[in-house]
């Protein structure tokens, strides 16, 4: 049972890599594919770190379609 679910998940695989490489190539502009058509990744959030995943109007945060580096929450000097 594991062997028959292993195979069809590799096969599954290779169809959606032929899938990806077919629609790349039919896709690709006529000078080819560059390093800054690649779509950005976003590195996530890192530990030690404090974000913000909602906030008010204006405020950075992570449900408001802000990247993580961008949510990140600045601290504040308490010192008064």
């Amino acid at each position: 049972m594991v062997a028959r679910i292993t195979a069809y998940k590799k096969r599954r695989t290779m169809k959606l890599k032929k899938l990806i490489n077919k629609l790349n190539k039919e896709h690709a502009p006529p000078d080819g594919w560059r390093k800054e058509d690649a779509v950005p990744k976003d590195p996530g959030p890192r530990p030690g770190k404090i974000y913000a995943l909602t906030g008010g109007p204006g405020t950075p945060c992570i449900a408001a379609g802000n990247t993580w580096e961008e949510s990140v929450v600045k601290e504040e000097d308490g010192d008064s």
